[in-house]
């Protein structure tokens, strides 16, 4: 479903329990086949980063320099944006904020998802799950929170074969 960029399929096999981290016969993750074989990855690469989705290659997990080294490849693609998601701690994760700081404590125990990682502040910009808004917090104030059939943020319906 990945490789054919079918991102409602998808969804919908993540929501019944597929392991986001299944590797090929190579020993890659769907998420480093994404990655590296896709024309413009960023749908699929930001579906499975929020379903908790690491980067294999060979059987074994990447390692943070080998995640820089996917990042420059991305980037010399043109596809800079999910380069740098890849290549930073939180970028394209579903978190939970935990703590804020000069915001209204309203926003603790809310879930959002990561957009970018502002280097030159050590902060991401977050986007609430339901309200769409944005805001910049430190990796202190956030936590991982990946989705699971359980607690997925979204549903799909399926009506007449059809995924809506």
């Amino acid at each position: 479903a990945a490789m054919s960029k079918q991102h409602d399929l998808m969804s919908y096999l993540l929501l019944n329990g597929a392991d986001v981290n299944i590797l090929d016969s190579a020993g890659c993750s769907v998420l480093t086949s994404s990655c590296v074989e896709e024309e413009n990855p960023s749908k699929s690469v930001r579906l499975l980063l929020s379903w908790g989705a690491e980067l294999f290659e060979k059987g074994e997990q990447v390692i943070n320099e080998r995640k820089l080294l996917y990042g420059h490849k991305m980037s010399a693609k043109g596809n800079v944006e999910v380069a740098n998601l890849v290549s930073s701690e939180l970028g394209g994760r579903r978190c939970e904020i935990v703590s804020t700081p000069q915001t209204p404590d309203d926003l603790v125990g809310k879930t959002c998802i990561v957009e970018e990682y502002i280097e030159i502040s050590d902060q991401y910009t977050v986007r609430m799950e339901f309200t769409n808004e944005e805001l910049l917090l430190g990796v202190n104030n956030l936590r991982r929170r990946d989705r699971t059939p359980q607690d997925p943020g979204y549903y799909i319906e399926c009506k007449n074969n059809r995924l809506i």
